[in-house]
C-alpha cells in the first residue's frame, strides 16, 4: 500500500519516499497548487512537478473544471506516469476520461455510483466508516485500484484502528493521510 501525504500543496512537504496529494486548480490562465483561493504566490503545477519523484504516486485533487487538456499537457511533459485524478464533475470527469487521463470516482456514504471506465476508486467517509473489508474486496475484484481517506482527514482519529484493521485485511493500494507514520 502507498502513502499520499495529504495537501502536499508547497515544495517543503514534498517526502521523496511516499506518494502525495496536491490540490490543482486554474488561476490566471495557469495550473496552480491551490487548496483554497489560490494567489500569485501559489506554487506552478508544472514547476510542482519538476521538483517530484517520477516514482512516486501523485493523487490531483481537481479543483476547478475545464482543465482536463492542461492536466494531460503537463504530466506528459513532465514524464508523469505514476498518477491519478479525481474529484471532477461529472462532465469534466467524462472528457478527462476521454484525453485518456487516470481519473478515480468518489465513493463515500453520499455517492455511490460506479464509473467503470476508471481505474482508480477514492472511498471517503465523511462522517461515519459506511464500508467493510468484503465491499473493498467486491472493487478490488473488479479490477479497480482503491485509494482510502484516512479518518482524521474528517477529525475522526478515533476510527483510525477499525480502519487499519480494514486495510490489513484487502489489498489496498493507497491511503491519503496526515499520520504518514501511522500506516
Amino acid at each position: 500500500m502507498e502513502i499520499l501525504k495529504h495537501r502536499v500543496n508547497s515544495y517543503d512537504q514534498i517526502d521523496l519516499s511516499i506518494g502525495l496529494e496536491i490540490d490543482v486548480r486554474d488561476f490566471n490562465n495557469e495550473l496552480v497548487l491551490s487548496h483554497d483561493h489560490p494567489n500569485f504566490k501559489s506554487i506552478k503545477f508544472n514547476d510542482f512537478l519538476k521538483n517530484i519523484s517520477k516514482n512516486q504516486l501523485l493523487a490531483i485533487n481537481i479543483k476547478s473544471t475545464e482543465i482536463e487538456n492542461e492536466i494531460k499537457e503537463s504530466l506528459e511533459k513532465a514524464n508523469i506516469t505514476h498518477y491519478f485524478t479525481f474529484d471532477w464533475t461529472i462532465p469534466s470527469l467524462v472528457k478527462a476520461i476521454n484525453r485518456e487521463l487516470v481519473c478515480a470516482f468518489r465513493l463515500s456514504e453520499y455517492e455511490k455510483e460506479i464509473f467503470p471506465q476508471c481505474d482508480w476508486v477514492w472511498v471517503d467517509t465523511f462522517h461515519r466508516i459506511w464500508f467493510d473489508a468484503e465491499y473493498l474486496a467486491l472493487l478490488k475484484n473488479s479490477g479497480l485500484k482503491i485509494a482510502l481517506v484516512s479518518p482524521e482527514l474528517h477529525k475522526r482519529k478515533s476510527d483510525m484502528a477499525q480502519i487499519k484493521d480494514i486495510v490489513n485485511s484487502v489489498k489496498v493500494d493507497a491511503i491519503c493521510t496526515d499520520f504518514t507514520e501511522f500506516w
